[in-house]
């Protein structure tokens, strides 16, 4: 492990399991000052507690502006910093098709993830540090559509739109954005459960379009917020294992 984050403080949203708690873990093995937010604020509260000394719980609705803006206040008021901002808390819920997706529920998946992201970023922009960083995790979804659950795909396209159109706001700051697209990811999202990290140099390399770890997204999302990223924004970047890549196998040549 580096400590490439030392003296920093970054704020995770969606950090009580999964890519979320990944990061939070991660980023404070770097070094950083991790505020951990969350709707479940008890899970929040239980990676915190995993962490240890240099962690911390915050409850968030990031469907709503005002909540967005008290996590953002309570980072700035017991840190007086914030230099990066991993904007990941989201939704998928249960459809299976057009057919299964009624007004409601495409409001409730809009109003997490993508009128969340929008909260979140209005919330942090202000307040973000000079030379910092703000990653959101989008999907694969957010760049080719998904039958299964085209609320999701509509709104992980509209994330992937709101990152790009907000570079210049934070480039204002010396600061940067960009998006984050998994694939298949083994969360608690899709009833995986959450397993202990390993060094991140022993994470295993994932089978051609098979299903990476919430790790395997963690790491990503510190790269992009590290001086090392110091050249990319408003970028959506995809980690698929080449998923997206290539027509399926099973699809014929297409030509003439």
């Amino acid at each position: 492990m580096t400590a490439r984050f030392e003296g920093k403080v970054a704020l995770i949203t969606g950090a009580a399991s999964g890519i979320g708690r990944a990061a939070a873990i991660r980023f404070a093995q770097e070094g950083a000052r991790v505020f951990c937010a969350d709707l479940n604020f008890a899970g929040a509260h239980n990676v915190a507690t995993e962490i240890g000394g240099n962690a911390s719980a915050v409850h968030v609705d990031v469907a709503d502006y005002a909540s967005n803006q008290a996590m953002v206040a309570h980072v700035m008021e017991h840190a007086g910093q914030l230099d990066i901002a991993f904007l990941n808390a989201g939704f998928y819920g249960a459809a299976e098709g057009l057919g299964t997706v009624d007004e409601a529920f495409f409001d409730r998946v809009v109003a997490i993830n993508l009128k969340g992201t929008f909260n979140g970023i209005k919330a942090v922009e202000p307040v973000i540090a000079q030379g910092g960083a703000v990653v959101v995790t989008a999907s694969a979804a957010g760049v080719i559509g998904h039958p299964a659950n085209p609320a999701y795909s509509a709104a992980k396209h509209g994330i992937v739109g709101l990152v790009k159109s907000c570079v210049d706001a934070f480039a204002a700051r010396g600061a940067r954005i960009n998006a984050l697209c998994p694939g298949g990811v083994e969360t608690p999202l899709i009833g995986a459960a959450d397993v202990p990290m390993i060094d991140p140099q022993d994470l295993p390399r994932v089978a051609l379009r098979g299903m990476g770890s919430a790790q395997h997204v963690a790491e990503v999302a510190l790269w992009l917020a590290s001086p090392a990223a110091g050249f990319i924004t408003g970028q959506a970047q995809l980690l698929d294992a080449a998923l997206l890549s290539t027509f399926a196998p099973v699809m014929l040549p297409v030509g003439p």
